[in-house]
């Protein structure tokens, strides 16, 4: 039990094969991580009963019986044999008592017994599947949630799970019925965000925010612990974190969490839902409606429109692009038109790195158009029915969704690449008289820098005089 985790990874490797070894190599869980996560979990001076689900090399469930006291137990279950006989090593170092399943997840069928329930689940979308709670069945929709499902539902009265998973969960549609389920099943105890996703995992291309999640088999604790900017070459003691109730970081019915509470200047307005707008996608996904693109102008056609089109706080059409700028007049039988009229677009897509997280442009058009599915649009409609803003509307609206403080909420809300509907609906937003007096202080024509937007809008509602 004395052994470092580095003694127990060299101890192992040197009983692997070298076509182990390498396997043992592309999937071992980064050491700092690994120690990090399993210090979420609370001491105990009992013996505990251990699950690490699809385990790999086992290293996670090592560190976590490594920190466990004497004569704890340690279940492993992972699908690949290879992977499989190198968790058996690594837990061999560590612990006495251990099982290792060479099996799928989905084939094991697991009590309610484990007190600790540790995890790093691949990160894969899956075609929608249910599975069955005491709440009801579930709908599930990417793999590492449904192994959260599987962990959650492992515990014990009282057990703790600690997961390394993408921050998606949090926010969006996909995941509204899986995070609606985790908040009523269990109390969130821990988030803890890395700030980057490049000095861990360096070699798997992941392209969302990496967490540390830690749930627990009880009711809500008073606070959840949030570290919004980790390191994993540091102790998560050492770390700055805060405080902070679960509801003030969750917004709306569907139960988006943010990692930070809303920035007390927001808190005056309503949502956007709210203020009577609404966020639709682009109809037009390019690849089903080939037929319709073209180069040219067609008689009878109309313009098309996408990411490409954005231009700082405007919208161009057309534009010199490898993109048609166009479809035929043939769009009007497959439902991707819009009416024509003044809306406020937004890209979908989005990376951490970039300047915004939220590009957002003006678009008028006096004709009917389509715009990409890569595309957010935002009207005065609903769900099914389509209706234009106002010009002055749009205009104020682009502004408030290109200033600092709405970016950096969005970047509290959203970990992933995507700029999602359902979150933008949730957004803090002026109202409609509000909006049409910002869009007459400052031009959405013309070239304008952050700076000369921040102040408009802080003069505006008098935040440049408080701060």
């Amino acid at each position: 039990m004395s052994e470092t985790i580095a003694e127990i990874r060299n101890k192992a490797a040197t009983l692997l094969s070298p076509e182990q070894q390498q396997q043992w190599e592309q999937f071992l869980t980064p050491m700092p991580v690994a120690e990090q996560a399993a210090s979420l979990f609370t001491h105990s001076d009992k013996p505990v009963h251990i699950l690490d689900l699809g385990s790999g090399t086992g290293i996670l469930g090592a560190v976590t019986a490594r920190q466990a006291a004497p004569g704890s137990s340690v279940l492993a279950i992972e699908q690949d044999a290879k992977l499989a006989s190198a968790s058996e090593l690594s837990l061999a170092q560590v612990c006495d008592r251990t099982k290792v399943i060479n099996t799928s997840v989905f084939n094991v069928l697991l009590n309610a017994e484990f007190d600790r329930v540790i995890l790093n689940p691949p990160y894969k979308k899956i075609r929608p599947i249910t599975i069955p709670t005491s709440r009801g069945e579930l709908k599930i929709t990417n793999l590492y949630a449904a192994f959260l499902v599987i962990a959650v539902q492992a515990l014990s009265e009282g057990g703790e799970c600690v997961a390394i998973i993408p921050r998606s969960w949090m926010n969006g549609a996909y995941f509204k019925d899986f995070r609606k389920w985790l908040l009523d099943e269990c109390s969130l105890d821990v988030i803890a965000v890395y700030g980057s996703r490049q000095e861990h995992f360096k070699d798997m291309s992941i392209l969302q925010e990496i967490m540390l999640l830690k749930v627990s088999k009880r009711p809500q604790t008073r606070s959840v612990t949030i570290y919004g900017n980790i390191t994993p070459v540091r102790s998560l003691g050492s770390q700055p974190s805060v405080q902070a109730s679960l509801d003030s970081i969750t917004l709306g019915r569907d139960r988006i969490l943010c990692i930070q509470q809303q920035d007390s200047r927001l808190s005056e307005f309503k949502s956007l839902e709210a203020q009577g707008l609404w966020v639709s996608t682009g109809k037009l996904v390019w690849f089903r409606n080939r037929d319709l693109l073209s180069e040219n102008k067609p008689m009878d056609g109309y313009p098309l429109y996408w990411a490409d089109n954005q231009n700082g706080l405007m919208t161009q059409h057309p534009i010199e692009c490898d993109r048609e700028q166009w479809v035929t007049s043939n769009a009007t039988d497959r439902n991707v038109l819009l009416p024509a009229g003044d809306y406020c677009i937004v890209n979908r897509f989005s990376a951490k790195e970039q300047l915004h997280r939220i590009h957002a442009s003006y678009l008028s058009s006096n004709v009917e158009f389509a715009a990409d599915n890569k595309l957010n649009y935002i009207h005065q409609g609903t769900s099914r029915k389509t209706i234009p803003l106002n010009s002055d509307v749009a205009r104020g609206l682009t502004l408030w969704l290109s200033t600092s403080i709405i970016d950096n909420w969005y970047r509290q809300i959203s970990g992933s690449t995507q700029v999602n509907a359902t979150d933008l609906r949730q957004l803090p937003c002026p109202s409609t008289e509000q909006l049409i007096q910002l869009s007459g202080l400052l031009p959405t024509d013309v070239y304008t820098n952050q700076g000369l937007i921040d102040q408009t809008v802080g003069g505006l509602f008098s935040w440049t005089k408080a701060s």
